[in-house]
């Protein structure tokens, strides 16, 4: 049979029922072979742990290395097309493809349209977005809480904290 950590967790809770016979006589070794199974199955789990968070930071290092392979490849593919852009306006060509029909490329030229704003540039408020309703202050929400203030819709909650080393 397989002891789980949450069996060996509930048998450690129940150990003194679990350890004392008909005649109401402790059985002390089984108890302590209680406890050593969940000792044994803790540490075990924190090995896991432990292991999972090693494999997480070698999976985020590929992630970031992946990442900028992406942009690399990505600044390549944007210095193709405009190297090609730039070759189609010097030839004054509007259209290209393959002879099989498979690959075109097709310059519309003064097509598309843009605002650009220089940097530094005010403008009134009728031509500027509306803001963005403002983030609640955790931080300030919970000074206030602690002064004595009521808050309505905050409150301080407390939670375990389990620290694996």
């Amino acid at each position: 049979m397989k002891i789980t950590l949450y069996k060996a967790a509930a048998d450690v809770q129940n150990s003194i029922a679990l350890c004392v016979d008909e005649d109401g006589v402790f059985d002390t070794e089984k108890f302590n072979m209680i406890e050593a199974t969940f000792k044994e199955r803790a540490v075990a789990t924190i090995a896991v742990y432990k292991g999972k968070g090693h494999t997480i930071d070698t999976l985020k290092s590929y992630l970031t290395e992946i990442q900028a392979q992406i942009k690399r490849e990505q600044a390549n593919q944007e210095r193709l097309k405009d190297y090609l852009q730039a070759c189609m306006s010097i030839t004054g060509t509007a259209k290209i493809s393959s002879d099989d029909g498979l690959l075109s490329a097709v310059l519309l030229t003064d097509r598309d349209e843009s605002v650009e704003i220089d940097e530094g540039a005010t403008f009134p408020a009728e031509l500027c977005n509306k803001p963005k309703p403002p983030e609640p202050s955790k931080t300030l929400i919970k000074a206030a809480i602690l002064a004595g203030e009521p808050v309505a819709g905050a409150r301080i909650v407390r939670k375990d904290r389990l620290q694996i080393k």
